[in-house]
């Protein structure tokens, strides 16, 4: 019975996501109601509210899954992934979404509840790498966990949003390239003693850890 029930709130969350990302599509995110939503997922406004309180929430949901995805996918090709290689591939899966929902991703940078709905989203992202940093790292004094938590989802969410509203942007696969050396760039300086840190960055005999 409970595996039943499971199976029906999946179905239900997957029929409203459908139906936002198809009104998102088709309109702005403020003009949305949870009225058109029910209708268009054809769900009633009570069931609705079982699950969500208003759309935000429902959007909240998608953001929310696309991170477990991308964290999950990460997850089964590496046991223990290091951490840089995990950022980027994080970045991949954010980019390909974007690219693949561009109009809906545009709609929301449009919306009043851009602000909103990005901090959800970094925010989210922040926690799943303080998680796996605090897993996989030890404390490091020049850089606290939360700090390098909060660079790294900034830098995931910032990257993407500046991507898609670019009128001429750069190909998607170039962008990738360059987040992947620069956090690259940026973990292997974490390796480093504070000595030959220093000596990377004037340029001198450390050269060779940087791209």
């Amino acid at each position: 019975m409970e595996k039943k029930l499971d199976l029906r709130v999946q179905k239900t969350r997957a029929a409203l996501a459908k139906a936002l990302h198809e009104l998102m599509c088709q309109k702005s995110w403020d003009e949305i109601t949870v009225t058109e939503l029910c209708q268009r997922a054809m769900i009633r406004k009570a069931t609705f509210y079982k699950h969500f309180g208003d759309k935000t929430e429902l959007l909240i949901y998608i953001i929310q899954e696309l991170k477990r995805i991308s964290f999950e996918e990460v997850s089964s090709l590496y046991d223990s992934p290091p951490p840089h290689l995990l950022y980027t591939m994080v970045f991949q899966h954010v980019m390909d979404f974007i690219e693949e929902n561009e109009p809906l991703v545009i709609n929301v940078l449009h919306s009043k509840s851009n602000a909103f709905l990005r901090s959800v989203l970094e925010d989210d992202i922040r926690r799943e790498i303080s998680r796996h940093i605090r897993q996989e790292e030890p404390e490091d004094v020049r850089a606290s966990h939360a700090m390098l938590s909060a660079i790294y989802a900034g830098a995931i969410v910032s990257c993407g949003v500046w991507w898609v509203t670019q009128k001429d942007r750069p190909p998607k696969e170039e962008i990738v390239e360059q987040f992947t050396q620069l956090i690259t760039r940026l973990y292997l300086s974490q390796q480093l003693p504070l000595e030959a840190l220093g000596d990377a960055l004037s340029g001198t005999e450390n050269d060779a850890v940087f791209f």
